[in-house]
């Protein structure tokens, strides 16, 4: 029962590195029609590179608290909230197609975090 006072940690540590990697795919995106160095120089300008970042950084200050106090033998499967989430945020921000076996991963990944909770 003690764990389920970590869940909202879990979930903002989720969150944060789920929306981290849609705002590098939206960096990677703003510079897709540069080439060689200028694609490196327009990825060094775009601020979704820099929110990304930012977001990394929280997610790493969360993550390490989350396993000062919780072994990380439990901590890392649970973890895996990070890839349901990640799917959601990837159908909702940017609008891809999820595939049906890609949903149905989330769906087992949703047992095994449960099971280990």
């Amino acid at each position: 029962m003690w764990l389920m006072n970590w869940i909202p940690w879990f979930v903002l540590s989720a969150i944060f590195e789920s929306y981290g990697q849609v705002l590098f795919k939206k960096a990677a995106l703003s510079t897709q029609h540069l080439s060689g160095y200028f694609y490196f120089k327009g990825l060094a300008k775009s601020y979704y590179l820099y929110l990304g970042i930012t977001l990394y950084l929280g997610e790493m200050a969360v993550w390490l608290y989350i396993i000062s106090n919780i072994p990380l033998s439990i901590a890392f499967p649970l973890s895996g909230l990070q890839e349901m989430i990640l799917v959601l945020f990837v159908a909702v921000t940017l609008k891809e197609k999820v595939a049906p076996l890609a949903w149905f991963g989330v769906f087992l990944i949703a047992i095994g975090v449960s099971m280990v909770s």
